[in-house]
C-alpha cells in the first residue's frame, strides 16, 4: 500500500468533507450506487456528533470505475490478518478511486444529481420552566422555591436533577434533482 495515499486519506478522514460524505450516505437512499461529490456543508459546531449538519450541497455521480483492491492475504503475516490496517487501506483505495473517477467525470462535463440536505438541532428542554426534571425527589424539587439559597446540603445531590440543555438533531429538509 502506498504510504503518501494512507497519509493523504488519513488528513482526508477527520474533514467536515468526509464526515458529510458519512452523512449523505446515512440519510440519502438515492446516494447507493454514487460517488458523492460535496460542494458546501457547514456543520453544527457545538454538536458532539460529527454527522449534524446544518446543510450539506453536493452531487451524485454513478460510478463508472470500480476500486481494485488487494487481497486480504497481502494483510496476513505469520497467520495473523490486520484487519484495521487493511479496512484503513480499502477505504483508501475507495477515496481515491472516488476522486479519480469523478473529476473525469466532470471534465466530460457529465451532469451529476444535484443534492441539498438541511436538518435542525434544537434544545428539547428549551422554555421548561421547572428547574429540575420530572424524576428528582420531592424535597429535591422544593429547592426550586429559593434557587438563590445554597446553603441546604442536599445541594450536594440536587444538581444531578437539574434540568440540562438536550439537543435533538432532526433532517429538515431533502431536495434532489
Amino acid at each position: 500500500m502506498d504510504d503518501k495515499l494512507l497519509k493523504k486519506y488519513l488528513k482526508y478522514a477527520s474533514t467536515d468533507e468526509a464526515f458529510a460524505v458519512l452523512f449523505v450516505k446515512k440519510h440519502l437512499v438515492q446516494a447507493k450506487g454514487h460517488w458523492v461529490d460535496i460542494v458546501d456543508c457547514r456543520r453544527y459546531e457545538m454538536s458532539p456528533d460529527n454527522l449534524h449538519f446544518r446543510f450539506v450541497v453536493g452531487g451524485l455521480y454513478k460510478r463508472k470505475i470500480q476500486p481494485k483492491y488487494p487481497p486480504k492475504s497481502v494483510y496476513t503475516i505469520n497467520g495473523k490478518f490486520d484487519e484495521q490496517r487493511y479496512y484503513l487501506t480499502i477505504r483508501a483505495i475507495t477515496w481515491e478511486t472516488a476522486h479519480k473517477d469523478i473529476s473525469q467525470q466532470k471534465s466530460k462535463k457529465m451532469a451529476a444529481k444535484k443534492f441539498k440536505i438541511t436538518g435542525v438541532s434544537y434544545d428539547k428542554n428549551r422554555g421548561n420552566k421547572n428547574y429540575f426534571r420530572e424524576d428528582a425527589p420531592p424535597e429535591i424539587k422544593a429547592l426550586a422555591d429559593n434557587l438563590y439559597d445554597r446553603t441546604n446540603p442536599l445541594w450536594d445531590k440536587a444538581l444531578q436533577y437539574a434540568n440540562k440543555p438536550e439537543f435533538i438533531y432532526k433532517i429538515k429538509k431533502v431536495n434532489i434533482n
